[in-house]
């Protein structure tokens, strides 16, 4: 009996280690445009998710690079899973570090000419700038994923690098994303008691299919451009400026929308306040010369 028991505790454990061998890990790689570029020229790096079949509903991590060897440009995340982005690629020293998530989940991108399999999905293309001759890497760090499973559990995910070479050789080349068309931008006015002690606040989405957008400003009244982000709180609270904001993308197409100030109130306290004065002046003066006319 007890060599049965053996023999069955030995086959679940082999059952079990070669199912646990079947569940891989999700990968993630790194596309380069050219594994060889100038001094000064500009190339992207595609960071892609394989989620091996899973469905996951959030991501984080980071890209480490020498600030020696390349300049970071920007991040363009138009094509991007990330539906919702939590941090933006934001630049710390020489890290690039940000996270997002996917409310519907994602398991990858239908590849059309094998319905039945699914390729890895782009995060975010990020673009750099040769500096100095020499080789160096492009590393990935701390990234994990959350398993749409219900109970938003975690997977960590391995390392990744790339090795690029700079060459000697000057190239000036600007890395530009073909894109003709306007970014999308819907923008409100909203008061809320939970946001900034409800004052009037300037609440947008902007959208670019795409590139990704490069910035987005808003000009209220007389008062000069300024670079926002949403929630922005209006500087002038009486809602008497014509506002207008502009969203641009990485092709430096733009869009730009106005929102209409508020009516003046014909009969608000100010102006009832103002008209009594005014009338008490009229009034006064309307004495004093009546009064200069009789001792005349």
């Amino acid at each position: 009996m007890n060599k049965f028991k053996t023999i069955i505790y030995i086959f679940l454990s082999i059952f079990l280690l070669f199912v646990n061998q079947k569940v891989e890990s999700s990968t993630i790689s790194i596309v380069p445009s050219n594994n060889s570029i100038g001094k000064s020229e500009q190339f992207y790096v595609d960071i892609l998710l394989d989620t091996e079949g899973k469905t996951v509903n959030g991501i984080e991590g980071s890209v480490n690079f020498s600030k020696d060897s390349f300049s970071f440009v920007r991040a363009e995340e138009g094509k991007s899973m990330v539906n919702l982005w939590i941090q933006k690629p934001v630049l710390n020293n020489e890290t690039l570090e940000f996270s997002g998530i996917m409310p519907n989940g994602f398991s990858g991108v239908i590849d059309p000419f094998n319905p039945d399999n699914k390729l890895p999905g782009l995060i975010v293309r990020l673009i750099f700038e040769g500096k100095n001759e020499g080789n160096s890497l492009i590393t990935t760090s701390k990234f994990l994923t959350t398993l749409n499973d219900g109970a938003g559990t975690l997977e960590n995910i391995l390392d990744s690098n790339i090795a690029i070479t700079v060459s000697g050789v000057s190239n000036n080349y600007i890395y530009k994303t073909k894109n003709d068309e306007t970014p999308e931008l819907t923008a409100n006015i909203i008061r809320d008691p939970n946001l900034y002690n409800n004052k009037y606040v300037l609440v947008y989405e902007a959208k670019d299919s795409l590139t990704g957008i490069k910035e987005v400003l808003i000009k209220e009244g007389r008062r000069p451009w300024k670079k926002i982000e949403s929630p922005y709180l209006l500087e002038d609270q009486s809602r008497h400026s014509i506002i207008s904001i502009q969203a641009t993308n990485y092709s430096d197409s733009s869009i730009v929308i106005n929102i209409d100030q508020l009516p003046y109130k014909l009969f608000s306290f100010w102006n009832i306040y103002v008209s009594i004065l005014i009338i008490l002046i009229i009034a006064s003066l309307f004495f004093i010369k009546k009064r200069y006319e009789k001792y005349k």
